[in-house]
């Protein structure tokens, strides 16, 4: 009856240190999660800078195939990746006008400036995503490039100027079915 007990307060003991373990684990990597800030700078001239730390989740799914985009790749002075999976950063300064409140140098963080990396090296366009081009079949049916932010459509693709928080969708093919 000894042993049994003592096995049990054992496992008790494994399984709260486990849960424990666990719990703080998750605890840590939250408190080190990277927060976004965005502040503006302007000299005696009114010539403003904004100084941005941004991120946006992309997914990319081509005939129902996720693509992942690589790990720690990109300009560090654009966009680029870090270590999360498919989450784009920016942490730069660019110039702005403070007067109409809107960035002037976007060119940066377009999704143009961030596949054309040669890091990165991924066709995107309205017509086209990695290999695939709109018309070319995924399965037996013809397809097209489909593009959605905030699970909106949008017709601005490659040119498109990508904002903290975004949820990019990149779509070729049809939704929600591998091929």
């Amino acid at each position: 009856m000894k042993k049994k007990k003592g096995k049990i307060i054992i496992t008790l003991l494994v399984l709260i240190i486990a849960i424990f373990l666990i719990y703080s684990v998750i605890k840590y990597k939250k408190s080190i999660g990277e927060k976004s800030e965005t502040f503006v700078v302007c000299d005696k001239n009114n010539k403003c800078i904004i100084a941005l730390h941004i991120h946006a989740e992309m997914e990319i799914k081509i005939c129902g195939k996720e693509i992942k985009l690589p790990l720690e790749s990109g300009d560090l002075r654009r966009t680029h990746t870090h270590k999360e999976r498919n989450l784009l950063h920016f942490e730069e300064r660019l110039k702005y006008d403070n007067e109409k409140k809107q960035i002037i140098e976007k060119e940066p963080i377009t999704l143009k400036d961030f596949f054309n990396n040669k890091e990165i090296n991924i066709k995107f366009n309205s017509t086209c995503i990695a290999d695939k081009c709109n018309n070319d079949p995924c399965g037996t049916a013809p397809e097209k490039v489909k593009f959605y932010v905030n699970d909106y459509s949008n017709n601005d693709f490659e040119n498109y100027v990508w904002k903290d928080g975004d949820k990019i969708k990149i779509i070729f093919g049809p939704e929600g079915v591998v091929v």
